[in-house]
């Protein structure tokens, strides 16, 4: 092939733009301290880089996760202190309600206290976080408890929001509604917050406020059973001179047969006026109770009076100041269990939030060293290419300016 002037100044070309553009991108390369991000310049670093900024890509949102669930337990644990907080003033109204000197502008006073209580006790429960997401509704998108006539209902659902910290790591971001709010366990079986509030409510307000648990006389009673709204079983113990015995009786219906039934163990006979009113007799004392009904009323379950007209309403054994009181310590402490439960998931959270950071700094080390670019080693490639290109600037110039003559001395 014959190599002519024209062909020979278009590989020149050819070779000038192709070091220039080299030095170009080695320049930009050494400014921005950033390897060559092309496959084809390393595969091998490719995918190891791919790999790399998929983990980071990956991390970041576990560490996004956590963030979200730190901040949603931490608004839980809030709500279930300031729950705690309202069922220690509930159970310190109950205190102040046992005192037998109260007078009823101080019991009124009391339950006025009760009803806000209960009042915040239901905010609480509806409280939500950030997101505007019930903490305690589970996967619902309603509130958590909606009221219905005179009762709070849970409208939420059993499942628990969790949150992905990990490849395997999955924490829960809140507690159950109806475990927190709704299974109080006391020793009549797991009783609601509200039912408790309620409950103390009731019994700062008449007719319960001037009821008894218990009543007595002394040979003679008159005892009246009230009528329930609905059939539903009464269950009392009768004490007499001989003992005690439970008896329990289907209402409407005469607890007659029961404690006639029932007099050689307890010392005491009934008769029956034309009204249903049931005449106790006995040689000594006779007392009536630790009453309850099936369809557990917030109200009097019966009369008994004296010979002398002394006594009164009798209610249920639930509203005793003491059995009130070992509900709502019973309260307190489930308040005290749930938010250590929460305080535990937080715990958690925060333990692996740390984790994922330090995955974060190692896996930006790890791109760092895939990415960055060696300076020094770049500065030498370039000095290469500066006196290549200089030398071939150089040659080019001296074939370019000769001529055939040149050839022919």
């Amino acid at each position: 092939m014959t190599l002519g002037t024209t062909l020979f100044a278009t590989l020149a070309s050819r070779n000038f733009s192709r070091l220039q553009t080299e030095i170009g991108t080695l320049q930009a390369r050494i400014a921005s301290e950033v390897r060559d991000p092309r496959p084809s310049a390393d595969p091998t670093r490719a995918v190891q880089l791919s790999a790399a900024k998929e983990m980071e890509a990956t991390l970041g949102r576990y560490g996004a996760n956590a963030s979200s669930a730190a901040d949603r337990l931490a608004h839980a644990d809030v709500a279930l202190g300031e729950v705690a907080a309202r069922m220690r003033e509930l159970k310190d109204v109950v205190l102040q309600a046992g005192n037998p000197t109260l007078s009823d502008e101080g019991r009124a006073g009391l339950r006025i206290v009760a009803e806000s209580a209960r009042e915040a006790l239901f905010a609480l429960a509806n409280r939500k976080d950030a997101m505007g997401q019930g903490l305690f509704a589970g996967y619902a998108a309603g509130p958590a408890f909606v009221k219905e006539g005179d009762t709070v209902r849970f409208a939420g659902n059993d499942g628990q929001p969790v949150a992905q910290l990990s490849e395997t790591l999955r924490v829960a971001t809140s507690l159950g509604g109806a475990e927190v709010f709704m299974a109080v366990p006391t020793e009549a079986g797991p009783r609601s917050v509200f039912e408790l509030a309620d409950d103390l409510v009731a019994t700062l307000s008449v007719p319960l406020a001037h009821s008894s648990p218990q009543r007595t006389a002394e040979d003679t009673a008159r005892l009246s059973l009230a009528a329930p709204p609905a059939p539903a079983t009464v269950r009392f113990t009768l004490t007499g001179p001989g003992g005690s015995v439970e008896i329990e009786q289907r209402l409407p219906g005469s607890a007659l047969a029961a404690i006639n039934a029932a007099s050689p163990q307890t010392g005491v006979t009934a008769t029956e006026e034309p009204d249903g009113t049931l005449v106790l007799g006995a040689v000594g004392r006779i007392t009536v109770s630790d009453m309850s009904r099936s369809d557990d009323p917030r109200d009097v379950l019966a009369t008994f009076t004296s010979a002398d007209d002394k006594g009164g309403w009798i209610m249920p054994a639930r509203f005793d100041a003491a059995s009130l009181t070992d509900a709502f310590d019973a309260a307190v402490s489930h308040m005290a269990e749930q938010r250590a439960r929460a305080g535990a998931l937080a715990a958690s959270v925060d333990t692996q939030a740390d984790a994922i950071r330090t995955r974060q700094t190692r896996i930006a080390t790890a791109i760092g060293g895939l990415e960055d670019l060696d300076v020094a080693e770049a500065v030498t490639r370039l000095q290469q290419l500066l006196l290549t290109q200089e030398a071939a600037q150089q040659t080019y110039v001296k074939i370019a300016n000769r001529s055939l003559f040149d050839y022919l001395r």
